[in-house]
């Protein structure tokens, strides 16, 4: 899971309506790890097809686990490297499996519907109680 920040603002992203797993709620961004690419390149890819911007990895938060379904429906383990990023350049434009991108300030966080992993990222940082 990737902290994007720009000054004190984060990137956040919403999927359509009815997307799995987690529906209507708001996402900070991650991807798959293959065997070819590091953690740095596959979040930067990632963020660059999803939103058109360019970002430098900076450094490594940790790792948290988290045990849903996938889309296939089966149960799964989730591992996610915890990162904080920031703003390079470019305009946003959404890819076509999201529906809303938003600058949102730290102080803001807690009014927007969240996954669970996005609030757990925050908590640890101290952005949520």
């Amino acid at each position: 899971m990737l902290k994007l920040g720009r000054g004190n603002k984060i990137l956040m992203r919403k999927k359509p309506e009815g997307s799995l797993p987690y529906k209507e709620a708001w996402y900070i961004f991650g991807g798959e790890l293959t065997a070819d690419l590091t953690p740095e390149e596959a979040i930067k890819n990632q963020v660059k097809k999803q939103t058109s911007i360019d970002i430098n990895f900076v450094k490594s938060l940790g790792w948290d686990t988290e045990t849903k379904k996938d889309l296939d429906g089966v149960e799964k383990l989730f591992v996610y490297l915890d990162c904080l990023c920031e703003y390079v350049s470019g305009e946003l434009h959404p890819s076509s499996d999201i529906e809303k991108l938003e600058w949102v300030e730290i102080e803001n966080l807690k009014n927007y519907d969240l996954v669970l992993p996005s609030k757990a990222l925050f908590r640890k940082l101290g952005y949520l109680q």
